[in-house]
């Protein structure tokens, strides 16, 4: 018969959580297998910590319901608009003055030969579920094409197959998991043969933590043999990058930028020129994508700068007057609202990966279901809970260069977060962004295309708007829904 290690019982002792053996006693083999091995792979003195950190923080803001690392924010007042190339300014300078950034052409011509060279790699973030959606897979198996029926993950790799025939090159692409989805990922590029993608193709899966107890710092139990573990945050991605060797791979492949998105984007500007050029011609260890808010009050994270850095504070840490304030020509001050799309240098992330603090653990106090001593399932109304979360956006401050270039919300925005019925982030609506993308880029070659008509855009037709201009099949007028495609491609293959 299985027995728990004298160590294991050790540890929970000395840690005061006991309590996760009460149903031993109840458990099969195979149950008490699982439930050793979630133990046995528990930093329980790193949770002790974060909780004895959590209890500190919640002494001095008890209202809050998400505390950020708040002592580091300083003076709120003293916040400022980031280091930006806004729109106004990428075509409207004298390129002699070496006081201002490059043009658009130049960055877009500098993100070319990136590309071209074979020194750039994606990395996606796909832990997530669509259970929002009512749809119980992986969110990247969305179906979001608006014609096509094409899905969140197709729209990330039809576009590097887009952009690896038109530069000749080979783009690898890492996608982080979460241990939810893991499986089901895999087996469905699986199923699609990797989309030919196999020799550039790594998955890569997120720890977890446990949740614990917000009066007591117990860990919380979901069944008589599972504790209540959830993905530790995109933030997660470093730690997993590095078990998983995803920059040894970078090295070996030569690819020294990094784009990052999220999968349920699929406006996205993956692999952008233009992102890319900026980055490379400004020396930045971290370029941000970003759009402008459309008021004070978007629940968007705000990019700004703090004592010389660049931060992302999130909405509800900045007072409404701080948020409200203008610049001399009446716009907002803090304008640039985070998408989540950035592009790394890749030795600065092996830089802070080497470094001995890595990134801090932020605190979401929730409503979490559990088990108690009786074997009852408790689903609490109000939050009861603390999950201890990573986020991507404390790479920022420890970056001694970056940049921040505007898009047009249009042009690079369109997710997929919401149920069907709310006012924005649904299905509908991205099909309806992506729809307006695409029609727009005909519309700039020269086609009509009527407001109500829906157009699609596969990559293999034109991966980008100079791409759809370049075209000298273009027709002169589209009168009803249309997907513009060709028939499938094999991947370049460089000799």
């Amino acid at each position: 018969m299985f027995e728990i290690p004298p160590q294991l019982i050790d540890q929970l002792s000395r840690f005061g959580q006991q309590h996760v053996l009460d149903h031993w006693d109840h458990l099969d083999e195979s149950q008490r297998h699982s439930l050793v091995s979630q133990l046995e792979s528990i930093d329980f003195e790193r949770i002790q910590a974060l909780f004895q950190q959590y209890q500190q923080q919640a002494d001095n803001v008890r209202d809050l319901t998400d505390l950020a690392d708040l002592a580091d924010l300083a003076d709120l007042a003293d916040l400022g608009p980031p280091n930006s190339i806004r729109l106004g300014q990428q075509n409207q300078q004298d390129e002699s003055d070496q006081q201002h950034p490059p043009t658009a052409d130049q960055a877009y011509a500098a993100g070319e030969r990136l590309l071209r060279q074979g020194r750039v790699g994606v990395l996606v973030v796909a832990g997530g579920q669509g259970s929002r959606l009512g749809f119980d897979h992986p969110k990247g198996m969305y179906p979001i094409g608006p014609l096509s029926n094409r899905t969140l993950f197709e729209f990330v790799v039809d576009k590097l197959g887009g952009y690896e025939r038109k530069y000749q090159t080979q783009i690898p692409l890492f996608v982080m998991t979460s241990p939810t989805v893991h499986d089901e990922t895999i087996a469905y590029f699986k199923e699609h043969r990797f989309f030919d993608r196999k020799d550039r193709l790594q998955f890569f899966c997120q720890s977890t933590m446990p949740a614990v107890n917000d009066k007591t710092g117990k860990l919380l139990m979901q069944s008589e043999h599972e504790l209540f573990l959830s993905p530790n945050g995109h933030g997660g991605m470093m730690e997993a990058m590095q078990t998983a060797g995803i920059l040894d791979s970078c090295d070996q492949r030569q690819v020294d930028t990094l784009f990052y998105g999220q999968i349920d984007n699929p406006l996205s500007p993956t692999c952008s020129p233009t992102l890319l050029g900026y980055h490379a011609l400004s020396n930045s260890q971290v370029t941000l994508q970003t759009i402008a808010k459309q008021s004070a009050s978007d629940k968007t994270g705000n990019i700004v700068e703090l004592d010389g850095r660049t931060q992302i504070i999130e909405y509800s840490e900045i007072p409404s007057k701080v948020a409200e304030q203008l610049d001399e020509n009446g716009q907002l001050r803090l304008w640039a609202a985070n998408i989540a799309v950035h592009v790394f240098q890749t030795s600065f992330l092996k830089t802070v990966m080497q470094s001995s603090t890595g990134l801090p653990y932020h605190f979401a106090h929730k409503s979490v279901s559990f088990m108690d001593q009786q074997r009852r399932v408790h689903t609490p109304e109000s939050p009861n809970a603390i999950k201890f979360e990573q986020f991507i956006f404390d790479l920022l401050p420890l970056a001694e260069k970056t940049l921040t270039v505007e898009a047009s919300r249009e042009d690079v925005f369109a997710p997929v977060k919401n149920a069907p019925g709310a006012k924005d982030g649904t299905p509908q609506t991205s099909r309806d962004g992506i729809c307006q993308l695409h029609r727009h880029w005909l519309q700039s070659a020269g086609c009509e295309v009527a407001d109500d008509v829906l157009v699609e855009i596969h990559p293999d037709y034109a991966v980008d708007l100079p791409q759809i201009m370049n075209r000298d099949d273009l027709p002169g007028q589209i009168t009803e829904d249309t997907y513009l495609q060709f028939p499938p491609h094999s991947p370049f293959t460089p000799r």
